[in-house]
């Protein structure tokens, strides 16, 4: 990607004519765009993409709409306003669609992302309430039982989407409300099950029996009886979001910020999420600490003399 960037700030500055400060900004917002996919701990735990490696660089025809809309996520998370926002999709649609009008792409990713208008949209943790109503929808087919099995164990767990495409049958414990997983590196942990995960995974298993008469090994199929996809756990939870009324777009790797952001909420020590997680480095975990304002609010005024709170003077 970096000579494709060489090449589009040679063309902005030959044929578009476009002042030096322009093209800092169109380099500056390229350059961040090209950090965050090198960076394994922005990208892989937290927003789950991947992207063709070339040393330290990017193969560009490797990079997709996901891809594009995790950065500007990514960005959303940093705080940056809208209007900083607004210019970052306008670089990377001008970008591209210079690489494609070049041939330099097969496809272009940037076509089709919007750019932000009114309030922010829907925050990228679901709060408990919108958690339930993703889940809340009839059994009927098999299908329904295996969705209902996916959502629980992304919201129990805080597994990557990669995680549970991988998962086998027999890397699950119901017994001890357990699964198995294998993380980046090929790192195995476990993972954790609430009671509601594993009723919905035995649910969705004597489902599948009965529909295929055996269980083979990946842990969640399609409707085929085949080991379901990225894209495929991607479509389930569009789908129910969709059903549930969700103003934006939901992906998986929401459900597991989800997790995290409630675990932290509930006090849970920063460490011990970050094994559960899976994460290598404890600043990559750290990105969750500004999700407990609101619990940090609440002790605030529970316990300082001069809060105002009732709670506050340690009066019964």
């Amino acid at each position: 990607m970096i000579v494709e960037i060489d090449l589009f700030m040679d063309y902005l500055s030959v044929e578009r004519n476009m002042s030096v400060n322009t093209i800092d900004a169109y380099n500056h917002d390229l350059m961040e765009f090209l950090e965050f996919m090198l960076s394994a701990e922005a990208a892989s735990d937290l927003y789950g993409i991947e992207v063709d490696l070339d040393g330290h660089d990017v193969r560009v025809n490797s990079i997709t709409k996901d891809t594009i809309r995790a950065f500007v996520e990514f960005r959303y998370d940093r705080g940056l306003k809208k209007s900083s926002i607004r210019r970052t999709i306008a670089t990377l649609k001008s970008f591209f669609k210079f690489l494609y009008n070049r041939d330099m792409v097969s496809h272009n990713p940037a076509s089709s992302i919007v750019f932000p208008k009114g309030e922010r949209k829907l925050p990228h943790f679901l709060t408990e309430k919108q958690v339930n109503a993703l889940l809340d929808f009839p059994l009927e087919k098999f299908i329904d039982y295996r969705d209902r099995a996916l959502l629980e164990v992304f919201y129990s767990s805080g597994a990557r989407v990669s995680e549970l495409v991988w998962a086998k049958y027999l890397d699950c414990d119901l017994k001890k409300s357990a699964l198995r997983v294998r993380g980046k590196g090929s790192i195995e942990r476990f993972v954790f099950l609430t009671p509601t995960s594993v009723e919905a995974l035995g649910e969705y298993l004597k489902q599948r029996k009965k529909k295929f008469h055996s269980i083979t090994e990946p842990l969640f199929v399609n409707d085929r009886g085949g080991a379901i996809t990225q894209r495929g756990i991607f479509y389930v939870i569009e789908k129910r979001a969709m059903q549930a009324g969700f103003p934006a777009k939901v992906t998986p790797h929401m459900l597991r910020h989800s997790f995290a952001t409630e675990m932290m909420n509930q006090g849970a020590d920063l460490r011990a999420v970050q094994e559960m997680l899976g994460h290598k480095s404890l600043s990559t975990t750290q990105i969750y600490t500004h999700t407990t304002k609101n619990r940090l609010r609440d002790v605030y005024d529970r316990f300082h003399p001069h809060s105002g709170s009732e709670k506050g003077t340690g009066e019964e």
